[in-house]
This record gives C-alpha cells, structure tokens and sequence, in this order.
C-alpha cells in the first residue's frame, strides 16, 4: 500500500470509531433524559446498520475508492452539523445517524478492500486493532475535551476524517470492481452461509449487551466502567491483532473454539471486572477467524463484509434492548447465562453451516 491508501485506510477507520463513541462521556450532560440519551446513541447504530450493506453491494459494481471519499468526507461534514447544532437535541439525533450512514458508507468499502488484499489476515488485524483503539480514543480524549465544549471531542474526531479524506484523494485500487451479484445470487450467498451470519449475530450482539448492562449491575462508578469499557476494546484489538499475524488452517474452527470460550466467560463478568476483559479478548479471536473465512471465499468482498457489518451491528443494535427487557424481571445473571447458551449454540452450530468444508 502507498502512504495515501494507508493514511485514508489507516486513519479513516480510527477516527470513524472515535468519533462514534466522542458522546458517549457527554450523554448525560446534554441530554439528562435516559431514552433520549438512547435515542441519540442508537441513531448512529441505525444509520450504519441501513447503509453497510446496499454499500457492499455498489462497492462491488462502482467500486471502492469512490465510496471511501464519499463516506470519510460525508463522516467529517455531520462532524460540523453536530458540533453547530448542539444544543439542538433533535437535530443531534439526526446528524447522529447521517454519521452513521456516511461511516456505513466507508467501512463497507474499507472492509472489502482490506479482505481483498494479498495479506488480508494481517492487514485486517491491524485494521480491527486500530478500529477498537479508535472506540477507547473516543471515550478518553472527548471525555477530557469536554471541559472546552461538549462536543469538542465530535468536532475534533470530525477534523481526523475530513484529513483522511484528503488523503483519499489520493487513494488507488488496482481491483475496483469484484463483478457485483444479481439480487437473486446476493440472497443465495446469504442464506448459504445463514449459520455464520447467526453466529456473528450473536457474538457481536452479546458485547452490546456487556456495554449497555455493566454499568447498572455493576453499580462502579462513571468513570471506572468507561475504564473498564476501554479495556474490553484493547483486550480485543491485542488478540484480533495477535491471532491476526498466524496462519490460520481452519479459520471456523478457530471461530467454533472461541465461541465455546465466550460461552464460559460471559457469566464471570458478574463476578469480576475481569470478565469483561476475558468478553473483549475473545471476540478479537472471532473476529480474526471471520475475517479470515470471509477474505478466502470465491465471492465478491463487498457483498461478503456488507453482510458481515449488517449483522454486525443489527446485533449490537437488537441484543442490548432484549437484554434490557429481561434484566429486570429475570435478573444480570440469569440474562448473561442466556447470551453465553446462545453464543455456545451458535458457534457449535457454524462448523454445520454449508459453507464450513474440513481442510
């Protein structure tokens, strides 16, 4: 990669994932309303969740560098409406979710780049590390920025994507188009690989459910939960980083194994702040396997990792409101126990996926 694709790959993810989580220390501060915190939390969820996809798709058929402007310049401009809005909290809401369109627009294309790539595992890594140091950036930096302006930390992270942007500019792809799929192939590569898109599901939708509820069951303090938070990224931008530099033989396997182990360690978060550390580090090693599976298929990379963000964040979006709902009646543990079953039964159910072949 040249010095202008690193920068607008680079950069653009960490400042993407920055800005995503450059509220999340201010929320309760502009907004003293707990659902209209929500609201203006989940609209970005929305936003990317809608666009990732029909993204992968047109990546495939108009190819990537053009999205990639679009979604990093687009990212930097709801940057400067959020910040010159506030203290509008409608219209925070919605230049919350336009970032997340515009961050749907680039990660599709960024995703489907980076898994077309000759050293895909590794490059992934890295760029699935930056993006969980990106999220802890967020939180700490725009926490310390707030003493200046409640959204110093949105406009700041906004300016890292306007200059990833720029550099975009600049970016070249010697394999623009992968030969996009008719909507009739799109819905048959979906539903082949049904039990791996479950699977994802729930693996990234139980890290939602870990996030939303700590804090309340916890009962620590603001700032040790935003710490502890942070360390569940790190934890995973170390492991998907070091699993990432292996060669992996049987990439759904690894994916099997570690779901297992997720299973085990999503009840220890009730008991001991190590536990959302262990959630962190193994869901880096999912998310290395999946990456790996994804960049060796024979299908198009955009409509692959399109399909791999959608669900991605219809997890994160779904499983934390269903945990909400069931928490009170049912209690943390009892809803932890449910995740980590359902983790076990989706990853014992992937290796039975059409996809998976035995090396």
């Amino acid at each position: 990669m040249n010095l202008a694709t690193k920068i607008t790959l680079l950069l653009g993810v960490f400042s993407a994932m920055a800005f995503s989580n450059a509220l999340v220390p201010v929320l309760a501060d502009i907004a003293p309303d707990a659902s209209i915190q929500g609201f203006l939390y989940a609209a970005y969820f929305f936003g990317a969740f809608a666009t990732v996809f029909p993204v992968g798709w047109l990546s495939d058929k108009t190819g990537r560098a053009p999205l990639l402007k679009i979604g990093l310049f687009g990212t930097f401009v709801s940057a400067i409406l959020l910040f010159f809005v506030y203290p509008d909290l409608t219209l925070s809401i919605v230049f919350r979710a336009l970032e997340g369109i515009f961050t749907g627009v680039f990660a599709a294309a960024a995703f489907s780049y980076v898994n077309s790539q000759e050293d895909h595992l590794k490059l992934s890594g890295l760029y699935i590390a930056l993006m969980n140091i990106g999220m802890v950036a967020g939180l700490v930096v725009s926490g310390f920025l707030a003493i200046l302006h409640p959204y110093a930390g949105v406009l700041f992270f906004g300016v890292l994507c306007g200059a990833a942007g720029v550099a975009s500019l600049f970016f070249t792809d010697s394999n623009e188009t992968n030969g996009a799929l008719s909507a009739g192939e799109t819905f048959s590569v979906a539903g082949f690989h049904f039990w791996l898109w479950l699977g994802i599901f729930m693996f990234t939708g139980v890290t939602g459910v870990v996030t939303s509820t700590y804090p309340e069951m916890s009962g620590l303090s603001a700032d040790l939960t935003g710490i502890l938070t942070g360390l569940m990224s790190v934890a995973t931008a170390v492991t998907v980083y070091i699993t990432s530099r292996f060669a992996i033989r049987d990439s759904l396997a690894v994916v099997r194994f570690a779901a297992v182990c997720l299973a085990l360690v999503l009840p220890v978060v009730c008991f001991s702040p190590l536990g959302i550390v262990l959630v962190g580090a193994v869901y880096g090693v999912i998310n290395a396997g999946v990456m790996d599976y994804i960049a060796k298929t024979n299908r198009p990379q955009g409509v692959m990792n399109g399909l791999f963000l959608f669900v991605q964040y219809g997890g994160m979006w779904f499983l934390p409101v269903l945990a909400g709902l069931l928490a009170v009646p049912a209690g943390y543990l009892a809803v932890y126990l449910l995740c980590g079953l359902l983790c076990l039964g989706a990853g014992l159910l992937i290796v039975r996926c059409p996809c998976y072949v035995r090396p």
